[in-house]
Parts: C-alpha cells; structure tokens; sequence
C-alpha cells in the first residue's frame, strides 16, 4: 500500500495571497529527500523554493508549471514507502 504525502505551499509563503508555479525542479519517478527544493513558486513579491516535507519518490505533480496556486494548496505528492523499500534493498535504513 502506497503511502502518501501531501507537498503544500505553505501559509507563510507569499503571505497568505496567491501565486504562480513558475517550473518543477524534480519530475514524476524521482527520488527526493527531505527538504530538496521541488518547485519555484513566484508571488507579486518573491520567488520561492517548496521543499519537500520527507525523503521517497515524486509520485504526483498536481499543479503545473503557470499554474496559479493559493496558501495550503496541494502542489504534489510524495510516495514515502518506495523510499523505505529501496532503503531496505541498499541496506541504508
């Protein structure tokens, strides 16, 4: 069973108003670890990194890049149980 986690823009980013994915610094199938940046969010005021909130595999991107995008807004997904099975493979965890 895939376990998944939610990307969110956070609510402290761009103050709470509303913002634009300029690009996706990570594709569907690649592997992230925790706090890697994942995507460049521009608002009226700063450009941003979202960093990803745990170690696995971007299983879902669900807003594209010019997409527009509000504080709490579910950018991705992360698939957290590939991460531990390939882990478990190389003998890392």
């Amino acid at each position: 069973m895939k376990q998944l986690v939610d990307v969110l823009l956070p609510s402290d980013e761009g103050e709470g108003t509303s913002g634009q994915v300029l690009s996706w610094l990570k594709a569907v199938g690649d592997r992230v670890v925790v706090n890697e940046p994942l995507v460049e969010i521009e608002t009226d005021k700063v450009t941003v990194e979202v960093p990803s909130p745990c170690s696995g595999t971007l299983y879902e991107i669900l807003k594209a890049e010019q997409a527009e995008v509000e504080s709490g807004t579910v950018l991705a997904r992360i698939d957290i149980d590939q991460a531990v099975d390939i882990g478990l493979a190389r003998g890392q965890l």
